[in-house]
């Protein structure tokens, strides 16, 4: 958090010293969006704030997992289907939702291998998953499909999935495409590719 004059432990609001500063910059996060006060990540380490740096070194050193939330969050959206799943990814603020492609893959742990590649190739930190839950709320057999890939995907990709109610997603995408005269083998390519698109799109405006 920023204001005026000083930047600002997004954990506790004390103004952070320059030495604070560069340190988050240089060894935590040098796209640094928030910052943290040196007393506030040696609590987050358990460690004493005279030892934090070596801390820090060491775990980075190791790839640790702690440093990915500081990391700025991007999006994947996916509407998962029987034969094909549409793909769409967040601009870098976030704000925009933008199809990608189309796998075609029936086989779940398969599928989730495809769209690992993406999470890798855009850096992804969130995969937000359409959820088809009956018009009632209820689940049925698609929603309890998308639950078992939602779990499929947290093991195989390593990052956290949100699954997202996408009622009527699939006839919006339909509707959108009849509107612009968008028909053939050229509407089965685009109708998952922007299913995804509305997903995604839905949920980031949620935000």
């Amino acid at each position: 958090m920023q204001d005026r004059q000083y930047i600002r432990c997004f954990k506790c609001g004390s103004a952070l010293t320059d030495d604070e500063k560069a340190l988050f910059r240089k060894m935590i996060n040098r796209g640094a969006q928030e910052y943290c006060c040196i007393r506030c990540l040696a609590e987050h380490f358990s460690v004493t704030t005279d030892s934090l740096y070596d801390k820090i070194k060491q775990f980075k050193k190791d790839g640790c997992v702690l440093f990915e939330q500081y990391k700025k969050p991007r999006y994947l959206g996916v509407d998962y289907g029987d034969v094909r799943t549409g793909l769409a990814v967040s601009d870098e603020t976030n704000i925009i939702a933008n199809g990608i492609g189309c796998i075609k893959e029936e086989w779940a742990p398969k599928l989730a291998e495809k769209i690992k590649e993406y999470v890798i190739e855009y850096k992804i930190t969130d995969i937000v998953l359409g959820d088809p839950v009956n018009m009632n709320g209820s689940r049925g057999p698609r929603s309890e499909k998308a639950h078992a890939l939602s779990d499929t995907l947290k093991t195989v990709c390593g990052v956290n999935v949100i699954l997202y109610d996408e009622r009527l997603t699939t006839v919006s995408a339909h509707m959108y495409l009849s509107e612009n005269n968008v028909r053939g083998k050229k509407r089965k390519d685009t109708v998952d590719k922007l299913a995804a698109e509305i997903i995604l799109q839905a949920y980031l405006d949620s935000r």
